[in-house]
């Protein structure tokens, strides 16, 4: 008897075997799960670590993708972590061939007019290789023969850091898109979770010029680092974590200034505080439209995904 999971008929991946028991096991695993920093939703739907492949018969970047979209969603406050998880999980196929799903979601995340990386590469070289890598991946999930050849060498051109946000994200985007110029079926775990997180770190700073600048981040920056200063001035040095208790009354004490120091910046700083809040606001509407429509992808990309029979009870895999 094969073991519930990675099993393959013509290169393809089987969701749950095929079998609705495995399917439940999971869920089950998911609902009494305490999920956190060391313990994510994949793991704990696979009943361990490394396992994700072997127990839910899906690619390994499948399991960083439901992870990432649980702690977004997760952050909206609307929704927890282990809920969400449970809803993706569910809308899963018994039987789908979910092999190509991690791919097209790439893709999206790379490409899509609204929320992919590749509308932030402005200046060239970085321009003409997004072009290239889009053609490319649009003839690989065509299902056409490309040639290793074909693939772009990139080598690093970024001037040297000048410590600017812009000059920052430049070199972000270089970097990721050096590692990501492969075929799509080639993105492995890390490449996947370096793309999903630039994707949604992106999504929101959309728009963030007109809400806040610069010249403000320095301005909020300085105030807080003297804040800084004089809290430390007040309670001494942070105590190290092997000192439980000293620690966790800095802590309550830290909380505490920072409150008060937060409660009078906004009275002495108003224009700076309400934009600051401004910006908040629009940058958490964008987080939360861009998690809605990834959410709304893989859900569709688990429809459409094509099946397989779905075993009855007692009937053998092989």
């Amino acid at each position: 008897m094969a073991s519930p999971g990675k099993q393959a008929i013509a290169s393809s991946w089987i969701s749950f075997a095929a079998d609705p028991a495995q399917k439940e096991r999971c869920l089950a695993r998911l609902r009494g799960a305490e999920l956190g920093p060391d313990n994510q939703p994949s793991d704990c739907a696979a009943g361990g670590k490394q396992r994700f492949s072997d127990e839910l018969g899906m690619p390994e970047t499948l399991a960083v993708v439901i992870d990432v979209l649980c702690w977004l969603r997760q952050s909206e406050g609307k929704i927890s972590a282990r809920k969400q998880a449970i809803d993706l999980i569910e809308a899963i196929p018994v039987g789908a061939d979910l092999g190509t799903v991690s791919q097209r979601y790439a893709h999206w995340l790379l490409h899509d007019a609204q929320w992919g990386i590749a509308q932030y590469c402005t200046t060239e070289p970085l321009r003409s290789l997004s072009a290239r890598l889009r053609a490319l991946h649009d003839k690989e999930l065509a299902g056409l023969a490309i040639d290793d050849s074909e693939w772009p060498a990139f080598e690093q051109v970024t001037s040297t850091d000048t410590g600017a946000a812009d000059a920052a994200d430049d070199q972000h985007m270089e970097d990721l898109l050096a590692s990501l110029a492969v075929p799509l079926r080639r993105i492995d775990v890390e490449q996947m979770g370096r793309l999903c997180g630039a994707a949604a770190y992106f999504a929101g700073e959309k728009a963030r010029s007109d809400y806040w600048t610069d010249s403000e981040q320095r301005q909020m920056d300085d105030l807080y680092g003297a804040f800084c200063v004089s809290t430390e001035q007040t309670l001494g040095p942070r105590p190290p974590p092997q000192q439980t208790a000293e620690l966790k009354d800095w802590i309550r004490q830290e909380q505490a200034l920072d409150a008060a120091w937060e409660k009078q910046m906004r009275q002495q700083q108003l224009q700076l505080w309400r934009r600051w809040d401004a910006w908040g606001k629009k940058q958490a509407a964008l987080y939360a439209a861009f998690n809605g429509s990834a959410v709304d992808l893989i859900l569709s990309l688990f429809k459409r995904a094509p099946r397989r029979d779905v075993f009855a009870p007692g009937q053998q895999l092989h």
